[in-house]
């Protein structure tokens, strides 16, 4: 548990967290018209994202009637353009960059092989055991939704328990179970609403260039009690404090930075706040434990906030600026704070922006361009279900003194509708006059149908997909070398895309990992999956060659960044040339290239020093016996 006595290294006093809380609250509250409007358009966004923008009673009442199995109401329908195309994006750029394993990849010259080995080797746990993958995947979906993706890098401790053989004399070759703790890179979504940042500067630019930035989270007694116990206990404070105070609660308030923000997207389903409880009802029903001498809620607001600052901000000494992290139970405590003593100069908080073009905040998103397309082919469509609803339910002149009204209302096919005078049965012609029933023509219904199809293919030229993107038949006829030009110009957006993400957001996470590695990663012993060998990490060794090694993902794969082509061409160029051989290691420079694409299992296949022998005299012994007879000398004089 956290104790009072605060570490004086890379941390704050109590009075300074006081000043750091000041000054995280100030910040909170900067931008909070700006933070209101850009929360807004998150939810109107979501809206459209799942279809659930149509609010209208007519709408509301049909859903409602065939959830309670009536199908025979007809629902506004909204059609799906948005969603398909954002879920395309999305895995495009899962394809890019989180298929390979590992997902971050090492490339180093030669003699350093076994080097590079064990940092992918290293990298390659971290991404399995923290979920870089599952995580990446969110924020790519937030980017192409909002053009708006954040994720936080740091190095964290997990406490762990591995299974290992008992040595004690009483129970000796059995199973026992020794505590560990795993450290590693992680990764982590953070939600853009329940984010707070510096927007004074473009998003892409948080890490290098903001000021601040921090996000809201929630969290119950025990999750907040686990967190403590994995925070540095030097740098740890005012546990009893965090818990005992009031819980900052759930807003509706999209302005409010010091609030949970909780949209209501799909009002079919909404659990996000109301599961959200302040008071520890265990304890005012009196089922608390007795000996328990602290005042626990049911849930916390933990925000987490970094910022450039000075230390003579907040009453420490020194006015150079320095990068510091705090843990917040809501707005009231601060738990942890830290002096980032690391070795790079970000904010470990990344934001991208697939379609970044210097407007900020107010450049559109791949659901923004889509979304006008989506509108109008829902609307062309509904007014053609419009037309089908009045085929059942059309309108009539009626005479209400021979039809009362609740008779002819109910849509049935099988009604029965009652006169009002049974006399008037015997005149077939007066029975004609008491309805009259408007003609129905349905001219435009096929039209809109068709118009709501090429609005559709607008939707996809202003994305820059396609069908086939989206894994739909393409009608025409097209040769094989035809179609991949095609489908090859078909993703040059999306390309572009990625490299902004490239270079804005992956780039400076791979630095950050790369860096956090060298400093916290221990001595251990890993298994590598793709080389399918235990392998020994050093980190001293990794220390000293780390500069020579280049970090890559899926848009800057290996044969990129070693330009394997020029190889291919020097392997076959140095049979036709024989001198090449005798100045080049042919044999080494292949292996090489063979194990940057990542043909490791080629190791399975190597032939052991015996192997070779023997290989080599059978050889020998083939061409011996191949050979023609040497041709008999002639006898000279003769």
């Amino acid at each position: 548990m956290a104790t009072q006595q605060i570490s004086l290294v890379n941390s704050l006093s109590i009075d300074q967290r006081k000043s750091l809380l000041d000054y995280a609250k100030s910040c909170a509250q900067r931008s909070s018209i700006e933070l209101g409007n850009f929360r807004t358009l998150l939810e109107y966004r979501d809206k459209a994202y799942q279809r659930q923008l149509n609010t209208t009673a007519e709408h509301i009442r049909a859903v409602h009637s065939n959830m309670k199995g009536d199908a025979r109401k007809l629902q506004d329908i909204t059609v799906p353009i948005i969603m398909p195309q954002v879920e395309s994006a999305v895995a495009y750029m899962a394809g890019v960059y989180l298929t390979s394993y590992p997902i971050f990849g090492v490339i180093a010259y030669p003699e350093n092989q076994k080097l590079a080995l064990q940092i992918e080797t290293v990298l390659g746990e971290q991404s399995l055991r923290h979920g870089w993958a599952r995580e990446l995947i969110k924020v790519f979906r937030d980017g192409m939704k909002y053009n708006f993706g954040m994720a936080a890098v740091t190095w964290r401790k997990t406490p762990l328990k591995t299974v290992v053989t008992d040595t004690t004399i009483s129970s000796v070759g059995m199973a026992a179970l020794r505590e560990m703790s795993y450290g590693g890179n992680k990764i982590t979504h953070i939600s853009p609403y329940n984010c707070f940042m510096d927007m004074s500067v473009p998003p892409a630019s948080i890490h290098t260039d903001g000021e601040y930035v921090g996000w809201n989270e929630i969290m119950s007694r025990v999750q907040l009690k686990r967190l403590l116990s994995l925070l540095d206990p030097a740098k740890t404070t005012s546990a009893k404090e965090a818990f005992e105070s009031g819980f900052a609660g759930s807003s509706g308030a999209a302005s409010s930075a010091t609030c949970y923000n909780a949209p209501t997207i799909n009002p079919y389903l909404n659990i996000g706040s109301g599961a959200l409880g302040v008071n520890n009802w265990a304890s005012w029903m009196g089922l608390s434990p007795a000996n328990s001498n602290i005042n626990y809620k049911d849930h916390y607001l933990v925000t987490h906030f970094y910022c450039r600052a000075l230390p003579s901000d907040f009453g420490a000494r020194g006015n150079q600026v320095k990068i510091y992290h705090a843990i917040i139970v809501n707005w009231n405590t601060v738990i942890f704070a830290e002096e980032l003593n690391v070795g790079y100069d970000y904010l470990p908080v990344f934001i991208m922006q697939p379609l970044e073009d210097g407007l900020g905040y107010q450049t559109q998103s791949m659901l923004d361009n889509a979304l006008p397309f989506q509108d109008m082919s829902s609307a062309l469509w509904n007014i053609s279900l419009e037309s089908k609803r009045r085929l059942i339910f059309d309108r009539l002149i009626y005479n209400p003194r021979l039809i009362d009204k609740k008779d002819i209302d109910p849509a049935s096919s099988v009604a029965r509708i009652p006169l009002r005078n049974a006399a008037i049965g015997k005149d077939s012609a007066i029975m004609g006059q008491a309805v009259y029933q408007f003609p129905y023509r349905e001219d435009n219904s096929a039209t809109n149908i068709q118009m709501s199809d090429m609005i559709s293919l607008m939707a996809d030229q202003a994305t820059g997909q396609n069908k086939v993107d989206r894994g739909q038949f393409q009608p025409g006829n097209k040769t094989k070398t035809e179609f991949q030009t095609v489908m090859a110009n078909s993703t040059s957006r999306q390309q572009l895309a990625a490299l902004a993400i490239e270079y804005q957001f992956m780039t400076p996470i791979k630095d950050v990992i790369k860096a956090n590695t060298l400093q916290f990663q221990p001595t251990a012993k890993l298994l590598n999956r793709e080389a399918r060998e235990v392998v020994n990490i050093d980190p001293i060794q990794l220390r000293e060659t780390i500069l020579e090694f280049k970090i890559t993902d899926g848009l800057l794969p290996a044969d990129k960044l070693m330009n394997t082509e020029l190889i291919t061409v020097f392997l076959q160029t140095a049979q036709a040339i024989p001198t090449i051989v005798t100045e080049y290691d042919i044999l080494g420079m292949f292996t090489y290239w063979m194990k940057a694409r990542g043909a490791y299992w080629a190791e399975d296949f190597k032939r052991s020093p015996e192997q070779q022998q023997q290989f080599l005299a059978e050889l020998q012994a083939t061409t011996a016996a191949t050979q023609p007879p040497a041709a008999a000398t002639p006898t000279q004089g003769v």
